[in-house]
């Protein structure tokens, strides 16, 4: 009798000891969390993919210096997405880089019906504007975000949050005051409000966020 209690006594010990294990995580186990979404239990679909080398190759800049001023930008692939970076100088009247994206209707195609447009971003504190264009138009649509210094995360932009505006980013009061996701062709980071300085920002994805 006591060798069969301490047999049973040794096989509760291994179930208990088996059950931990599976359970546990090592101590250096790679344990990721996915930033912060501001729009709860909302799905996503890729718009702009900028993990993609050859797609941040199709990018280019266009800053003040075609208006007189003398700030400068670069686009380059790195740290997992684009990475915009430059100088705004407000000397003559300057102050804005932009890093646009090539014209692609599959862009709208995927966007229809979207609420937000998402993107995901590791800024520098400063406040970025995503653009983005419509098929056939003059005008366009605006939103500004503001960043969070060696943060990345997730920033959603309202569809209704979008606002017209015309080439020299004024207000374009001929265009549809609302945007209609499914037209977008286009998408363009821009920094400008006299932000003086030095500028950094990586992107690595933009999405729609149903």
């Amino acid at each position: 009798m006591p060798r069969i209690r301490m047999g049973l006594a040794f096989a509760c010990s291994a179930l208990i000891a088996v059950s931990c294990g599976s359970i546990g995580q090592p101590a250096d186990a790679d344990m990721t969390t996915s930033p912060p979404s501001t729009t709860a239990g909302a799905s996503d679909l890729l718009l702009v993919d900028l993990r993609n080398a050859d797609e941040v190759a199709r990018w280019t800049t266009i800053n003040d210096p075609v208006m007189g001023g003398k700030s400068t930008s670069r686009i380059r692939f790195a740290k997992g997405g684009l990475v915009f970076s430059g100088t705004i100088s407000l000397e003559n009247n300057g102050g804005f880089a932009s890093a646009r994206g090539p014209q692609n209707p599959e862009i709208g195609r995927r966007a229809t019906g979207a609420d937000a447009l998402r993107v995901s971003a590791s800024g520098d504190g400063k406040t970025y504007l995503l653009k983005v264009g419509e098929a056939g138009q003059s005008w366009s649509y605006i939103q500004r975000f503001a960043t969070e210094p060696g943060v990345g995360r997730s920033y959603d932009l309202p569809v209704s949050g979008f606002e017209p505006v015309g080439q020299r980013l004024d207000p374009e009061p001929n265009a549809p005051a609302t945007l209609d996701p499914s037209t977008i062709n286009q998408v363009s980071l821009y920094i400008l409000d006299k932000q003086q300085g030095s500028f950094e920002i990586t992107v690595s994805a933009i999405d729609a966020v149903f």
